[in-house]
């Protein structure tokens, strides 16, 4: 697998450009990862996380855009079973061609493959996927408070149109037989093994310019943070006292922060940590 030759393809879009992103790791990623599938002892890697755009373009047109990161997506797999071929419902360890790496990460948006549903597609779905009311099909506590603070925003700056993307510092979580075990970082090898073949976090703020970015971690993906971006030590500062809040210093990008993770925090201490945000936020951006 790791001797596919990946063939670009041509980018009109901003999908295209994520999907030449992915597309060059994927044979080498697969390949590191399918001896942990061979082996019953091991925890298996969830997904990568892979972002796929909306179809309306309404994040490539806001006048604010926005990156939201969590720490790690564990158990990221099929939740509808289109992939139950696979194992745990995760990675097509049968790729042979270019083209087949871009089904795996297209799916139904490659021509004559509306049947199988690609990791972009799983993305789109869990996301941007919403019901006649407007509310998302798919939502996790940890959404639900982007959500939140996405509103705060769009409240204090009401003639801005602003749209937001999720994303994870740790681009592949714990899953298989670690299914249920959620909260906890991925293993070391499964770390490793994103380190040296899916090393993309970089790579799609570049390709997504996102205006700010937030980071939704605590203290406990800092390093992470800092590897990932080739930051220095002294790259986080904090903002406010008794505030868990630190800028960091992201070039190209207009504001970055990170903050505590919303999970099992009090509605107070939420909307405390929030609202410090959202008011640093708009006194960098006017």
């Amino acid at each position: 697998m790791k001797d596919i030759k990946f063939k670009a393809i041509e980018e009109n879009t901003l999908n295209d450009k994520l999907v030449n992103l992915y597309g060059a790791k994927i044979p080498g990623l697969y390949s590191a990862i399918k001896p942990l599938f061979e082996n019953p002892e091991a925890i298996k890697p969830a997904l990568p996380l892979l972002i796929e755009l909306n179809g309306d373009e309404s994040y490539e047109n806001a006048d604010l855009r926005v990156m939201i990161f969590g720490r790690e997506t564990n158990n990221w797999n099929d939740p509808k079973d289109f992939r139950k071929d696979f194992p745990y419902g995760t990675y097509n360890l049968d790729l042979h061609t270019s083209e087949d790496v871009v089904a795996e990460i297209m799916g139904r948006h490659v021509e004559g493959e509306d049947d199988y549903y690609g990791i972009g597609d799983l993305y789109h779905g869990y996301f941007f996927e919403k019901d006649e009311n407007g509310n998302r099909l798919n939502t996790t506590p940890f959404t639900r408070r982007a959500d939140q603070l996405i509103d705060i925003l769009r409240t204090k700056m009401p003639n801005i149109n602003i749209e937001y993307l999720w994303n994870n510092v740790s681009k592949i979580g714990c899953g298989g037989t670690d299914f249920g075990k959620s909260c906890r970082k991925p293993t070391a090898e499964i770390r490793e093994i994103e380190r040296q073949y899916f090393n993309v976090v970089a790579d799609e703020v570049k390709i997504l310019n996102p205006d700010i970015i937030i980071f939704l971690t605590g203290f406990n993906a800092d390093s992470e943070i800092k590897d990932k971006f080739a930051l220095a030590d002294d790259a986080f500062h904090p903002v406010k006292n008794g505030v868990f809040l630190d800028r960091i210093e992201i070039p190209g990008v207009k504001y970055a922060a990170r903050t505590i993770h919303p999970s099992r925090q009090s509605n107070e201490n939420l909307k405390q940590h929030y609202d410090a945000l959202v008011d640093d936020i708009i006194s960098v951006l006017r």
